[in-house]
């Protein structure tokens, strides 16, 4: 009588047929020939071979191997989106592994990176002054409104300590406001800090 061997290395797939790992498929117990019981999604084949980068994929009668980006991220060529591979398989020619900087960037298939036209660059540069304006509006807004308060403490004032102490916030918040406006012309290079208070 022929012995055979309580269990058998099989391999396992998921249900698009992608190698999973290697399991065992044991010996039927109640036949006599060498049947195994072969647990579902599972095939008696050699392991296939390990190429990093691709994933194997069962044809019926062999092991292909299929190029996996699974789980990373790729950028649309149209639109700079940020989309994750759920698939396996060639990267679509629509997305590239390189992201967008931002918005007034634009794929060049001839560069093959994205690339900022003549126009584009006088628009992204038109943006950040009018957002340094409005920044520097809002610090001069803010600073107005500080100095008021001090000059109402200073008309205000029960005491010469209450005054002075006032008169010390008024002239730090003038001297602020003086530097914004320099550096809003250009004046100055760096952006003043806010007084302490």
């Amino acid at each position: 009588m022929k012995i055979y061997a309580p269990t058998i290395p099989v391999c396992q797939l998921d249900e698009n047929n992608y190698f999973v790992g290697m399991t065992t498929a044991d010996l039927d117990p109640l036949e006599s020939n060498g049947h195994y019981l072969i647990p579902r999604l599972c095939i008696e084949a050699i392991e296939p071979e390990f190429k990093a980068g691709y994933i194997a994929q069962w044809t019926g009668e062999s092991w292909q191997h299929i190029e996996d980006h699974r789980g990373e991220t790729v950028y649309s060529k149209e639109t700079g989106q940020e989309i994750k591979i759920s698939e396996a398989g060639e990267l679509p020619k629509t997305v590239t592994t390189i992201p967008r900087s931002d918005s007034f960037y634009q794929w060049s298939e001839k560069e093959n990176n994205w690339i900022m036209s003549p126009e584009a660059k006088a628009q992204k540069q038109q943006q950040i002054v009018n957002e340094q304006q409005a920044k520097i509006n809002t610090l001069l807004s803010a600073a107005t409104e500080r100095i008021a308060a001090y000059q109402d403490m200073i008309d205000f004032a029960d005491t010469e300590e209450e005054r002075t102490e006032a008169e010390k916030g008024l002239l730090a918040w003038r001297k602020y406001r003086a530097e914004l406006l320099k550096y809003q012309k250009g004046l100055i290079s760096e952006l003043p800090s806010t007084p302490n208070e």
